[in-house]
């Protein structure tokens, strides 16, 4: 039972972190969408930094998840 509860906590910590995380990712790194010609010339496409974003995101909230349950057990 106490490796449920471990998970479960992790789960809803990394929950938290994660958003957290992707606020302050956010303010630093400003999400950028722009349209780009193709070098054909004849085809346009959106370029975005979103999955950077979530990339960046992702690992500072399992890094900050992980060291905050094995800190407070």
């Amino acid at each position: 039972m106490e490796i449920m509860e471990t998970v479960a906590t992790f789960l809803i910590v990394l929950c938290f972190y994660f958003l957290g995380c992707l606020a302050i990712v956010q303010l630093v790194i400003k999400p950028v969408k722009k349209l780009v010609q193709s070098p054909a010339g004849n085809d346009k496409h959106w370029e975005t930094n979103y999955s950077k974003l979530l990339a960046i995101s992702i690992l500072l909230s399992v890094v900050t998840a992980t060291v905050a349950v094995m800190a407070f057990p």
